[in-house]
């Protein structure tokens, strides 16, 4: 049975009780109702199964059908478009065909969009005859369809449509019977914690149904899903054994320990011998942590509802801005002995090294363990957890000034002065009546773990922002698909940390293909080029181009007023000593990011300073601090060449003179390389290709669906692949007007071979 899945979180869902305390105040997380599991009715769902139905983008809320030269950012987005026009119009849509694969420069390049009665029926097995009911097919050749392509064009990607059709051979369903299609029947996860619920207080099927219909307000029928679908959830998850399953992914973790003495992992047991907590580490994100272990994520917002435990997860960021996985904990509850525990742990498995900041949720048990068990490490709330909050608990209440709050509350979020967001912040709860308001209240008292103010003077390198809070929700729901059972956590989680290497060293590799362009031609910025990473190069970059905006005013020894040239007022003070390369400023900026700020280079550019001192260019940012290469082997030369090549494709193919001049310099090359030893003199680098590698198909997939030999091999996640894809890169200028003489000489050439 074909499923229209975008999405697929595995087996969690992100906790809902709000910190409150009041067991009847729930947290609505946005995408919640949408994060669905499409439901088979012949076949008992997996509990943890959570297939996700198509949501609603604001590219998807369009009342228009596809055309030809229409344009997404993503494949999933134009798949996403398709199946909210297939809904709205009375059908169903699948995925037919794709070209491409990730060993191509491009990646997956080509998607077919089919109608999902398109085809013929396939032939079942004999065993599959005997065990479900001889129903007739649906398929009935139906040509209508989507076809989209990936565009590479300066730098960006796009997937345009190419063909579409809206031509169906079938009569189109209502909205009433469109509903009952299986890629639209789903249980949502927040339906599947109330369902538990209801089930643990001994309601029947029909009670269950009938209370979920009135706490959403809907008639009968008018669930995403039946009776039925009901029946066979609750059937599935009675066929967990929690004991069995906790003992299971101890015996992994031991299994795991064996093959790789380096991997790490601590479990507690209860007092009847059960799996009470277990947290775990691998190698490679152990030395990961020696290097970029400073600062932390901490999430442990999500919840595996089959087995009723918190699950949390260890992140952080290295040199190229790539997400770094540390470590992964399951534990049995949510209370501060528990968290205490996998913080003791954590701390434990990366050789007692202490984190100086961690970015948590908002959760008082947490913000306990943390001051017992380490009181000399910062902890904030994250930015991005706090605003999913704010939805909940303020727009029933405001109703129609909701947005004006929402504003309001990101201004003062961003206030540099301490003062004024304690001065703004109450002006702000006054306006809007929320004196009284429990949240917040807990707002107004924790302000110093949220608000960008009170946390200006330590070091978070990013982590505040939402772009990272995405990357880690990404992982998330590429690992944990939907058969994963607790004894298959261990090897899926590795599964997904060397797919996400993969992803970050070609990102690497990528980034240091770019070619840099230097904006000021001043010698601090090219000195800076030189050490940073490109991704942290981008950050210096920006501030070193906003500091020619301001003024510089002398006030007292070696102190400076710093201002924008258009304000009369306000500013900051920066402190510089030339003579022990020291200087401040008062916006605190570098100690925040690790990045010098605008009001310092603009000091520095007033004292004539041409290059930045080695302290000011922080080890974690530089280009010597890379994770990658690891080594020099086969694996890591295929995918450094691999790299290179689709940036020359993307670079060559814009202008004619670029590709001749490519192509009759490639064309010398290939012809030397073949001449070459095929046998590596220094074979010892050579490194064993890996099961994940043995199941990678160099060659473009022409038959339907998936070849055979990669079926029997491990199931790698969609979203897991996509970030093998190569990513689109700016737009690189690789034919310079200031060519060298050889290089000008060779181009000549090719223009008179041509």
């Amino acid at each position: 049975m074909t499923k229209t899945s975008l999405r697929n979180n595995g087996c969690l869902t992100q906790r809902r009780q709000c910190p409150c305390g009041d067991e009847q105040c729930y947290i609505r997380i946005e995408g919640d109702e949408e994060d669905n599991t499409s439901v088979e009715p012949t076949v008992p769902a997996d509990p943890n199964l959570i297939h996700a139905a198509a949501n609603t983008s604001e590219v998807a809320s369009v009342d228009t059908p596809p055309y030809v030269g229409q344009s997404f950012r993503t494949d999933d987005e134009a798949q996403e478009f398709y199946t909210n026009f297939a809904r709205r119009n009375g059908f169903a849509i699948r995925r037919e065909r794709s070209k491409g694969n990730p060993s191509h420069p491009l990646g997956v390049y080509k998607r077919e969009l089919v109608c999902h009665r398109a085809g013929v029926s396939l032939p079942r097995k004999t065993a599959e005859l005997k065990r479900q009911r001889n129903k007739k097919s649906s398929r009935c050749k139906c040509e209508a369809q989507m076809i989209i392509k990936k565009n590479v064009s300066k730098g960006v990607t796009r997937w345009v449509v190419v063909h579409f059709s809206n031509v169906h051979n079938h009569e189109l369903l209502d909205s009433d019977e469109v509903r009952h299609l299986p890629a639209y029947r789903n249980i949502s996860s927040v339906d599947r914690e109330r369902i538990l619920f209801f089930a643990k207080a001994g309601f029947t099927v029909n009670l269950i149904m009938r209370a979920l219909e009135m706490e959403k307000g809907l008639k009968p029928g008018q669930l995403t899903f039946t009776e039925r679908d009901l029946r066979n959830f609750l059937q599935a998850s009675k066929n967990i054994n929690r004991e069995n399953e906790g003992a299971e992914l101890v015996k992994a973790c031991k299994a795991t320990k064996e093959k790789n003495p380096d991997f790490r992992y601590e479990f507690t047991l209860d007092m009847n011998d059960r799996l009470e907590h277990i947290a775990w580490s691998y190698p490679d994100s152990i030395r990961a942590y020696k290097v970029f272990g400073d600062v932390v994520v901490f999430d442990t917002t999500y919840h595996l509802y089959a087995y009723d435990r918190p699950f949390g997860v260890w992140f952080g960021v290295d040199n190229y801005g790539n997400t770094i996985f540390f470590g992964a904990v399951l534990l049995q509850d949510e209370k501060p002995a528990s968290f205490a525990w996998a913080l003791q742990s954590f701390v434990h498995l990366m050789d007692e090294k202490v984190p100086q900041t961690i970015v948590t949720d908002l959760d008082m048990g947490l913000r306990e363990a943390m001051i017992n068990v380490l009181p000399n490490t910062k902890q904030a709330f994250s930015t991005w957890h706090i605003m999913s909050k704010l939805p909940s608990w303020f727009s029933t209440l405001l109703g129609s000034r909701y947005e004006r709050f929402v504003s309001e509350f990101h201004r003062v979020y961003a206030l540099e002065s301490e003062n004024d967001f304690v001065h703004q912040w109450g002006q702000m709860i006054n306006e809007f009546g929320l004196g009284s308001d429990r949240h917040v209240a807990i707002l107004s008292y924790h302000r110093e773990y949220w608000a960008l103010p009170f946390l200006r003077g330590w070091f978070f390198g990013g982590l505040l922002t939402t772009g990272f809070a995405l990357s880690i929700k990404a992982f998330f729901k590429g690992f944990l698909i939907s058969q994963t059972r607790l004894k298959d956590f261990v090897e899926q989680v590795m599964v997904a940390i060397d797919l996400q290497n993969q992803a970050g060293e070609e990102a690497t590799m990528r980034q240091n293909y770019q070619n840099v362009q230097i904006k000021t031609c001043m010698p601090i910025e090219e000195h800076a080029s030189s050490v940073l990473t490109p991704y942290a190069f981008e950050v210096f970059q920006k501030e070193l181009v906003s500091s020619t905006q301001f003024a510089v005013y002398e006030t007292q020894g070696d102190t400076y007023l710093v201002r924008h040239h258009l304000k009369t007022d306000g500013g900051h003070l920066v402190s510089c000593i030339p003579t022990n390369e020291e200087i401040h400023c008062s916006c605190k900026e570098f100690d925040f990011s690790g990045i010098m700020c605008r009001h310092s280079l603009r000091v520095l550019s007033l004292k004539n300073c041409f290059m930045l001192p080695d302290k000011y260019l922080l080890i974690r940012w530089r280009r010597e601090s890379s994770l990658f290469p690891k080594s020099s082997g086969y694996k890591y030369r295929s995918q450094a060449l691999r790299s290179l090549a689709s940036i020359i494709i993307q670079e060559s193919s814009l202008t004619k003179d670029r590709f001749d001049y490519v192509q009759w310099h490639m064309s010398k090359l290939l012809t030397h390389v073949r001449d070459m030893p095929t046998v590596d003199e220094g074979a010892s680098d050579l490194e064993p290709v890996s099961s994940l590698d043995a199941t990678v198909d160099v060659t473009p997939v022409r038959s339907r669906g998936r070849p055979k030999k990669l079926r029997a091999a491990i199931d790698i996640p969609k979203e897991m692949q996509a970030l093998q894809e190569p990513q689109a890169l700016p737009e690189m200028q690789v034919l310079s007007e200031t060519r060298d003489l050889s290089e000008t000489q060779a181009l000549s050439e090719t223009q008179a071979l041509s």
